[in-house]
């Protein structure tokens, strides 16, 4: 059975309808989905920071402890569909989009290969799908937050119609895609220029890639974003350079989210010298430079 119409595909965004979702695809009570939608409402990040609690994790720092947390914890089911539900956070699939209905028409390519990459629960797969958009989806496979978007997928009766799961990450190499979309994942990997050179790798040339990344939000609301990524804020449109991708096009509401990087065959002086005179570029690159200096200023103040 398949959908007749992309329309029908409903995403939600209101207080009862995250709860029944929650409670619909995962094993909880509804009277506990109720409680820790509520708390994640007033309070972004206490599921992921109970599960920061539960699983024994070092804040902001990978190994086994946090992997089993992305494995075991469902903190990041309610963080990501609360998050979603605010429109500056709708804002960055609306402009990707716009992004890729430009690709399509630039390309002359009308059923574009989209690559979901780290989309967690599901909901920007979901709101492509609803746009008559095909997408293959990727997250930590076996894990609680990976089951749950499969669970949504396959009530909607998406899987293998407007999407379709990829198990295996080395799967998603090879030149294959048009377009990957890649939010707010870059942060929380151990190396992030290896996953910037990965996403080359499965862009075929003159892709796109559509990223929104916050290497410089290493906070307390935060955990899982990694201190050892503090060095990347400001320079993310110089990695993907580094990376042949060049800096196409960024949004400007909301701030810099997302950025477009569209594979390039080589890499030229030009494309750095247009780095360099873009204002906003320009200005994140100084700020990400000095930003240690003050975080150092704040800890030597407040010791």
């Amino acid at each position: 059975m398949t959908l007749s119409s992309p329309s029908d595909i409903t995403i939600p965004v209101q207080f009862h309808e995250i709860v029944d979702e929650i409670t619909r695809f995962s094993d909880l009570p509804q009277s506990i989905v109720e409680d820790r939608t509520w708390r994640e409402a007033i309070d972004f990040g206490s599921n992921v920071r109970n599960d920061v609690g539960r699983f024994e994790v070092t804040p902001h720092q990978f190994n086994d402890r946090m992997e089993e947390l992305y494995r075991q914890g469902d903190g990041f089911i309610f963080e990501t569909l609360v998050s979603w539900a605010t429109p500056g956070r709708r804002k960055w699939i609306e402009r990707a989009l716009e992004r890729l209905r430009m690709f399509q028409a630039r390309t002359e390519c009308p059923s574009p290969r989209i690559l979901m990459l780290g989309d967690g629960a599901g909901n920007d797969s979901l709101f492509l799908a609803k746009h008559g958009l095909c997408v293959d989806y990727f997250d930590f496979p076996g894990s609680k937050t990976y089951e749950f978007a499969v669970r949504r997928f396959a009530h909607r009766h998406l899987l293998n119609d407007r999407i379709r799961l990829v198990a295996n990450y080395m799967d998603c190499l090879g030149e294959t895609y048009d377009a990957v979309i890649c939010f707010e994942v870059l942060e929380h990997v151990p190396e992030p220029p290896k996953v910037i050179g990965d996403l080359r790798e499965m862009l075929r040339p003159g892709g796109i890639a559509l990223v929104t990344e916050s290497f410089g939000s290493v906070r307390k609301d935060l955990p899982t974003h990694l201190r050892t990524n503090l060095r990347y804020e400001g320079r993310t449109p110089f990695v993907f350079l580094k990376n042949n991708m060049r800096l196409s096009w960024y949004s400007v509401d909301p701030s810099y989210k997302p950025l477009e990087f569209t594979r390039v065959p080589s890499v030229t002086a030009e494309m750095y010298l247009q780095l360099f005179e873009d204002r906003r570029v320009l200005t994140d690159l100084v700020r990400g430079a000095v930003m240690p200096l003050i975080r150092g200023v704040r800890r030597w103040t407040t010791d």
